[in-house]
């Protein structure tokens, strides 16, 4: 169960709510997982002007989602892996006051290129991706935003989306990708240099239909 507030750019979210997941472990390196969320969401203080897709959840709000995931894990650790990857797939659908299909695909393939004979100070590659796509009736504090040091860095947190009279309305598919290098730079691995790529885009089929369509008509 949880409570947070967030003041965001463009609006301020309060939700409430909980979460209940159920799991299963099949092999030591397949598992499957089931999660039931709802959540009451209030959107308040919007820009002005306000976009239709962030004016039509003005005030409260409720979010009911099932999801269903799959994860593959082959790596050696599960912090600071330097072999193997992890792959998870999913499947979220909404129901009741929003309904709408989400799909996600997370992967992270990871490599030592040198370690000590005693299995220190690993210089590890990682390769990794995201990407997702979700329905036309996602509610817009659901959908797609990348930016921020966890997700798309050198870009301001939620700083990557499509934009609706100056609002960050996000978007309906995403896919990011990563490359990244680290060093130690301590014997005991305690502080590591990292050299990264980060590259990817979030756009909306709906914003890119509507593009199209006033292409066509002139």
């Amino acid at each position: 169960a949880f409570y947070f507030q967030r003041y965001y750019l463009d609006w301020n979210e309060d939700r409430v709510g909980g979460r209940i997941n159920v799991g299963r472990q099949l092999t030591p390196q397949w598992s499957v997982n089931a999660a039931l969320r709802l959540e009451g969401v209030r959107i308040s203080d919007v820009h002005v002007p306000t976009p239709p897709i962030l004016e039509e959840v003005v005030g409260d709000n409720f979010l009911s989602t099932v999801r269903l995931s799959a994860i593959h894990d082959t790596r050696d650790m599960p912090f600071l892996p330097g072999e193997g990857h992890r792959l998870e797939v999913g499947y979220e659908q909404g129901f009741g006051q929003f309904v709408y299909p989400r799909f996600d695909v997370d992967a992270r393939q990871y490599y030592t290129l040198y370690a000590r004979p005693d299995g220190g100070g690993r210089q590890i590659l990682t390769v990794g991706g995201q990407a997702g796509w979700t329905g036309d009736n996602t509610p817009i504090f659901e959908r797609f935003f990348a930016g921020g040091f966890q997700s798309f860095r050198g870009f301001a947190f939620r700083g990557v989306s499509p934009v609706d009279e100056g609002v960050y309305i996000g978007g309906q598919f995403m896919a990011i990708g990563t490359v990244e290098y680290s060093i130690p730079l301590l014997a005991n691995d305690m502080i590591r240099l990292v050299t990264f790529s980060d590259f990817g885009t979030v756009n909306d089929r709906s914003e890119e239909r509507r593009v199209g369509k006033e292409c066509r008509s002139r």
